[in-house]
Order: structure tokens, then C-alpha cells, then sequence
């Protein structure tokens, strides 16, 4: 397949070569030569004796030879996506013109699917420029908070505070009904204050990962909703992935533990996180599941209401990965959220120290 500059090869696949041959070959072809003159015809290109083509250049050392030979454009409205080429008759004999029709319709074929997988790449780059643009706003909220808001609660409270030590030591009796009364909402406003400042924003998700990350979160979540069993359960020691894939496991996470604390009724928490990497049926993939032994809900009841936006706000995030999203419940029998995101690119794993 063509690369982005439109002049040389960006992918090269081959067939029927053994792992060893492809070893040996070493560095793939980039478009010189026969291939490139191929890259700027718009019609099929046949030669019975490779070699003696004025526009080859030779073949790299330790490749099989060349006689015969048939490239066929892979063109989409207009435009080159790349090529399909064929070498070695299996009689020995030249490319005939049945085969190269036979070839073009391939070639046809295998253009719709590039232009399919072009556009799956620049959607997938668009989301992740989306997510991240998210990010960004919501960090920028973090911080506005943080400097602004938070800080007013704090001065409020510590002054109050202190005013209330004072009165405290000066008389030795409690201090009066009123001002205690106001002291503690005033705790629970700077609470709150720092609890939404760091869900806003994800510097633990930059600084440790999304394990460690959610190993905070986690442990966040247990302490203020006071569950008595809270299990993390992954296979992702030292694996980074995709920020904007990161991110939206850690907020789907995120807010299913937060719908767990605040409606669950529960005593006992799962979350589970899996890399399943590529297998010959299928693409590799990262499962996350956040399951409680609750009391449940009517899920109709929840999709249609606009008090419970978490589970739409879940399911976005999901979709805009092109993953699949799932909530297990009934009334009396606890929830499971379960997504599965696909990884369209490699897992970072960091060398080792």
C-alpha cells in the first residue's frame, strides 16, 4: 500500500515466501524500480523476463528470482492506494491477459478495502484528537477550580476554624451551636471541592498509568463509600496503552464506581482489567468489567431517564472507540458494566531499567 506522500510504499505483504526467505531479504521494497513505475500507471503492467525491463533496478540480495512478472494498481477515485503484484507463473510460462483481468478484479476488490481501512484510520485519529481536546477542557475546569473556588472554601474554613479554636481556649466551654453547624458543610464543600477537582483532571493517569491510577481510584472510592470487599483484578503490569484509549478506560471506570457508590447498596466490588492479545481468529483487545453485588435497577427505566446520564456518558465513550459496551442488571441482582475496546494500535511496553 502507498504511503500518505503518495510516492513510495508504506506497507509491503508478501505470499507464499517462507518465514526464512522473508528473513533473509532484510528490508522491504519502497517503490523503486519496476514497482515504481507501477505507482504512477493507471494500467496493468505485464513482463516475461523481469530483468531486461529498462526500468529495473535488480532485486535485493538473497530474494528468489524473477522472471515473469504482473502489477495491477489498486486506484480508488482516481487515486493510487497501492499495488498488486505477482511473480513466477506456476507453469513457468508468461502472464497471459486472462490473468491480468482475473488480477484487476482483485485489484478492485482491494481497493474498496483500503479505502475502508484509510477511513477507519483518520476517524480513529479524529477521536482521539476529540478525547483529547475533552481532556484538555476538563483539566482546564481542574485547574480553574483548584485555583479559584477550592481556595476560597479552604480560607473560609481554616479561618472559622481557627476563630472557633480561639473561643474554644478563651472560655473552655463548646463552641456555639450555630458556628459548629456551619463549620462542617463548610468541610464537606472543600471535600467535595478536592474530590472534583481530581476527577477532573487524570495527572495520576499521566504520572502512573492506568493501573496505577485506578489503584488510587480505587482505593478513593472504597474509603468514601466504606465497601468492605474491593477487588482489582488485571494483567497489565508495566503495559502502557494509547493515551486516549487509557483515558477512557479510566472514566468509564471511573463512573461506574462512582453510580456503584451512589446507588449500588453494596458491601462488595470487582473490577477487572484484561489484555487479550492477537490470535489468528481475531484482533487483540483490553476487557474491563466493574461488577457489584447490589441491589440493582431496571435498565429501561434508566435509559430513558435524564436523572442517570453515567450510563450514556459510559457508552459514548466506548462507541467513540469503536468498542462495545454492555450493563448486566436486574432489580435484586447486582451490575455488571463490561466493555471491551479493540486495539488498533500496538501495546507500549516500556523496557526494562
Amino acid at each position: 500500500m502507498i504511503d500518505s506522500s503518495g510516492k513510495q510504499l508504506q506497507d509491503f505483504i508478501t505470499i507464499g515466501l517462507t518465514p526464512q526467505e522473508e528473513s533473509a531479504i532484510g528490508v522491504r521494497p519502497r517503490g523503486e524500480g519496476v514497482l515504481g513505475l507501477l505507482l504512477k500507471r493507471t494500467e496493468p503492467l505485464r513482463i516475461d523476463v523481469l530483468s531486461e525491463h529498462p526500468a529495473s533496478v535488480g532485486l535485493p540480495p538473497n530474494h528468489p528470482p524473477i522472471e515473469s512478472f504482473l502489477g495491477v494498481p489498486i486506484r480508488a477515485d482516481g487515486q493510487v492506494l497501492g499495488s498488486l503484484y505477482l511473480a513466477e507463473r506456476a507453469d513457468n510460462g508468461p502472464f497471459t491477459e486472462a490473468d491480468e483481468a482475473a488480477v484487476a478484479v482483485l485489484a478492485d476488490y482491494a481497493a474498496v478495502a483500503i479505502h475502508f481501512q484509510q477511513l477507519l484510520r483518520q476517524q480513529s485519529l479524529l477521536t482521539h484528537r476529540f478525547i483529547n481536546i475533552l481532556e484538555e477542557e476538563r483539566r482546564s475546569i481542574a485547574y480553574e477550580l483548584h485555583d479559584g473556588l477550592t481556595q476560597y472554601i479552604m480560607v473560609a474554613h481554616a479561618f472559622l476554624n481557627s476563630y472557633a479554636s480561639q473561643l474554644r481556649n478563651a472560655s473552655g466551654a463548646p463552641i456555639p451551636e450555630k458556628l459548629a453547624r456551619g463549620l462542617e458543610p463548610l468541610k464537606l464543600a472543600m471535600l467535595e471541592a478536592r474530590r472534583l477537582v481530581n476527577g477532573l483532571r487524570s495527572l495520576a493517569l499521566d504520572d502512573l498509568g492506568l493501573v496505577g491510577a485506578l489503584d488510587l481510584l480505587i482505593a478513593e472510592e472504597k474509603e468514601r463509600a466504606g465497601w468492605e470487599a474491593v477487588e482489582f483484578q488485571h494483567n497489565l503490569a508495566a503495559v502502557r496503552f494509547d493515551t486516549g484509549l487509557e483515558t477512557a478506560a479510566y472514566r468509564v471506570i471511573q463512573e461506574a464506581l462512582t453510580n456503584a457508590r451512589k446507588y449500588a447498596d453494596t458491601r462488595r466490588i470487582r473490577v477487572t482489567l484484561l489484555y487479550h492479545a492477537a490470535t489468528y481468529a481475531g484482533a487483540s483487545s483490553l476487557l474491563l468489567e466493574i461488577r457489584d453485588w447490589g441491589k440493582g435497577f431496571d435498565p429501561e427505566v434508566v435509559r430513558g431517564s435524564y436523572d442517570h446520564l453515567g450510563p450514556h456518558s459510559m457508552e459514548e465513550r466506548v462507541r467513540l472507540l469503536h468498542g462495545h459496551f454492555e450493563i448486566t442488571t436486574k432489580p435484586g441482582a447486582g451490575t455488571i458494566v463490561r466493555a471491551v475496546f479493540p486495539l488498533v494500535r500496538p501495546v507500549e511496553i516500556p523496557p526494562s531499567p
